[in-house]
């Protein structure tokens, strides 16, 4: 397939340019394995993307060549003030969130039956079981964040 030509506006080549910055801060941030053709070919278009936004006026000057990455990028006020960087922010949170709510119900679970009868379960009666006290941990955070709940680390570490 050969190239094709896209016309964009201002706006919609600012936006691509945002979401191409915020692939490229994920991509930092889960340290993406940068030997894999599809990261590669991401990483190649969000750059050019990148590369041809620093042509449009408007969106210059918000960007710079980055020394860090070797490629334009937004300069740190602006990422400060993007929408994508809110974006990666409440993405981050919720992640963090449902993560910590499915390990902790992994965990309650494997204590209250111990390691050997819990996997023995079958895994829709696990995950039946894990999504019964995840129902009950969101309410918890939900309701109360983190103050009522308690960890508690094995004798001698702390």
């Amino acid at each position: 397939m050969g190239i094709r030509d896209l016309e964009l506006t201002e706006s919609d080549m600012r936006h691509l340019a945002e979401m191409s910055a915020m692939v490229l801060s994920m991509f930092g941030q889960m340290q993406a394995d940068m030997d894999d053709p599809q990261v590669q070919a991401w990483h190649k278009l969000c750059v050019n993307i990148l590369k041809a936004a620093h042509h449009v006026p408007s969106i210059a000057r918000h960007m710079e060549l980055n020394p860090d990455c070797g490629y334009w990028f937004f300069k740190r006020p602006y990422v400060d003030e993007a929408f994508y960087s809110d974006m990666l922010e409440d993405y981050r949170d919720s992640t963090f969130w449902a993560e910590l709510v499915n390990r902790m119900a992994e965990q309650s679970l494997v204590e209250n039956l111990g390691d050997e009868h819990a996997s023995l379960l079958s895994d829709e009666e696990r995950a039946a079981r894990v999504s019964s006290l995840e129902k009950a941990l969101w309410q918890e955070v939900n309701t109360h964040g983190l103050d009522r709940l308690l960890f508690m680390l094995p004798p001698g570490e702390s």
